[in-house]
């Protein structure tokens, strides 16, 4: 099999965004996917300052030469050049055709036959019990998952501050999702107010936390995320300490690229190839039509458990999706407030009559379009693939005629992937 091997030379103390330059190219090229990458520290020498750099104990240097090494299919290592390109201020990228003799990640039912450690985010972002709530809602706002880890002056894991945990003790009245697009003002009034009342951490955290060591086999992570229905697991070492953070993308990522990389003989096909999409798509899911006005797309979204509404046309066919940052982002900012207000609290008939009288749009305003589906017929690795690749949480599954028959979620796919009978939430 044909592939490319890039070969990355760069110093020891060179950094990106005040971290290890190679530990963060590290780190990119396992989110992105690549096949692996090994990171080897020399013991000398020297580049376009001609300065040589040893680890002779007599002149130590602390700026030893790293190399980085990853080989990776022609395609894949075309498009993260001009990536790990952007992360280098100086240094040299070599790039040379390889013929890659043997590579299979094994597999032991459905999942690659790896550890939490092989597949977890190292470095994680942490927060204590003292930690004002104000300073987790604005951390969140500006990061891409929804939970932090709490612990303690040793770092030992002492619970899970999210977005649920805040929404529940009614700290917070809308999603950290939804916070990302309302406007930083309306952001900082909340913030304000949650300062002023001196909440911290400790006051709405999850506590024991549910965790992971380090060395235990993704598989049983895989289960233990299902069982409890979470999305980030903290993983820890012997003694408790937190050292890395597993999400549930994590998992479904490492299952879709191991699968596609695989190049020897398996007898037993995967869980995941020969289950369809119908078998584990959620079939309640709430629609209307592109002329539904906004007071009727609010109700069924509070409603919903999916959290999304489906947007048809006049044929039935699949038109739009809208979710609630859909809604907030799109109508007028200075009705907002008020969205917000109603978004905080349970949906009545007099709620639903405000509305009415103060929103004009209707469900093709706010729809987010073209919408990405899978058929009902495709098989599950093929939607498990799509969800990753695009970072997709749902997706709407369509028939041949192009009618949305049901959606499938990233819980139903970490199920099927488990092959587990039945839907996931």
């Amino acid at each position: 099999m044909r592939g490319k091997r890039m070969t990355i030379f760069l110093g020891e103390s060179d950094h990106w965004h005040h971290r290890s330059l190679y530990m963060a190219i590290l780190e990119h090229l396992k989110t992105v996917g690549c096949a692996g990458a090994t990171v080897t520290r020399g013991i000398a020498g020297f580049g376009a300052q001609s300065q040589i750099k040893t680890a002779n104990i007599l002149t130590l240097s602390v700026d030893l030469p790293v190399v980085i090494t990853a080989i990776d299919a022609p395609e894949t290592i075309d498009r993260l050049l001009p990536e790990i390109s952007a992360m280098l201020g100086g240094g040299l990228i070599v790039v040379d055709d390889t013929e890659i003799y043997f590579h299979s990640a094994a597999f032991r039912g459905g999942f690659p036959d790896l550890l939490v450690a092989d597949v977890m985010s190292t470095e994680p972002e942490t927060v204590t019990p003292d930690t004002p709530i104000a300073d987790v809602v604005e951390h969140l706002v500006s990061r891409d998952y929804t939970a932090l880890p709490v612990v303690d002056e040793s770092g030992r894991v002492m619970g899970v501050i999210g977005d649920t945990d805040m929404l529940r003790a009614g700290l917070t009245g809308v999603s950290v999702s939804v916070h990302k697009v309302i406007g930083l003002d309306l952001v900082r009034e909340q913030l304000s107010v949650l300062k002023s009342a001196g909440t911290t951490v400790r006051q709405a955290m999850t506590t024991p936390a549910v965790t992971i060591n380090r060395t235990a086999a993704l598989a049983d992570a895989a289960r233990l995320m299902h069982a409890q229905h979470l999305k980030r697991l903290p993983v820890v070492d012997d003694s408790g300490r937190l050292v890395g953070v597993l999400g549930r993308l994590d998992v479904l990522q490492s299952v879709a690229t191991g699968y596609a990389r695989r190049t020897t003989a398996h007898a037993v096909p995967l869980p995941q190839a020969h289950r369809t999409v119908a078998e584990i798509m959620e079939r309640q899911v709430p629609t209307v039509v592109e002329t539904a006005p906004l007071a009727d797309v609010v109700g069924q979204l509070l409603d919903s458990a999916v959290k999304r509404v489906i947007v048809v046309d006049a044929g039935g066919k699949l038109a739009g999706i809208i979710t609630d940052t859909d809604i907030i982002g799109r109508v007028d900012p200075a009705q907002r407030p008020g969205l917000l207000t109603l978004l905080r609290s349970r949906w009545s008939a007099e709620a639903h009559r405000q509305v009415q009288r103060a929103y004009g749009e209707r469900a093709a305003d706010v729809m987010t379009s073209p919408v990405v589906t899978i058929r009902d017929t495709a098989p599950v690795l093929d939607a498990l693939t799509l969800t990753v690749e695009l970072h997709v949480k749902r997706l709407p599954v369509t028939d041949a005629d192009g009618r949305v028959v049901g959606m499938v979620s990233r819980p139903a796919l970490l199920a099927a992937a488990l092959d587990l009978a039945g839907t996931a939430a």
